[in-house]
């Protein structure tokens, strides 16, 4: 009878170790699957964020190589001296200031005393650029002369034709600078006579803009600028006219002026 009740015990005592290291095996299984899980899910976090990462590194380097490609379309679409090829029409008008200097033989005329005179310009200039260097010519009106002071007062008006050789660069997304200087020829339209001299026909002379675009869009903007034109280089006066009161000269010019640029 003993027996039999220590090997019913002993089969009690058996089951429950059985069950306890069962539960233990099951519990570990799950701890086991469960830092399983958590690892990666951290894995696949960390994975996320350093793709994240890499995709707005990729994201703001294409911006901005964006951005360069379209500054420098940009500044093609608008600018002379930025494209191969290029082609502009500048619409100007303005004020000039004319000052004539007269070499003369006595002081009966007043003329050596002659102050400046101020009269309207205005033009049309086509730039165009050919393999990096930009060109300029085109048409300009104006209308020099003096005055001494008093009664004696004389208005020339010429054509002049420029041929400019333009340097611009940007200050910005829409403004532009032109440097520009070159020589012109200019004709004669008209001269007030006067019992002193006769002017040439031709007039020789050089001279420099300093201009400044604003561009509203890739085919219009607006302009101002200040030009010098040193003329008389070969003289102004007629020699055949030449007499014993005036024996050359010569003028010297600065306009300040604005228009509209249309980019074609």
């Amino acid at each position: 009878m003993l027996n039999k009740i220590k090997s019913f015990t002993d089969r009690i005592i058996t089951y429950c170790f059985a069950a306890i290291l069962l539960a233990f095996i099951f519990n570990t299984a799950q701890l086991c699957a469960q830092n399983d899980s958590l690892h990666k899910s951290h894995s696949d976090t960390v994975n996320y964020s350093k793709m994240q990462d890499s995709l707005m590194k990729i994201y703001s380097r294409q911006s901005k190589d964006y951005e360069k490609m379209m500054n420098k379309q940009q500044s093609k679409q608008r600018g002379l001296g930025s494209s191969l090829f290029g082609l502009t029409l500048d619409i100007i008008f303005g004020v000039g200031i004319s000052n004539t200097q007269f070499d003369v033989n006595g002081d009966t005329t007043g003329l050596s005393n002659a102050n400046s005179k101020t009269g309207p310009m205005i033009g049309v200039n086509v730039n165009f650029n050919l393999l990096g260097i930009a060109l300029g010519t085109g048409f300009n009106y104006s209308s020099k002369g003096f005055s001494t002071g008093g009664s004696e007062q004389e208005s020339a008006n010429y054509i002049n034709i420029p041929l400019m050789f333009a340097f611009n660069f940007d200050v910005g997304k829409k403004i532009q600078v032109d440097l520009a200087a070159g020589p012109y020829v200019g004709i004669l339209l008209s001269q007030e006579k006067n019992q002193y001299y006769q002017l040439s026909n031709i007039d020789l002379g050089i001279a420099a803009t300093v201009q400044g675009n604003y561009f509203f869009n890739r085919f219009l903007g607006a302009l101002l600028g200040v030009k010098y034109e040193h003329g008389g280089l070969n003289d102004m006066i007629e020699k055949s006219s030449a007499n014993s009161y005036v024996s050359s000269v010569k003028a010297r010019n600065w306009f300040i002026y604005s228009g509209i640029k249309f980019i074609l």
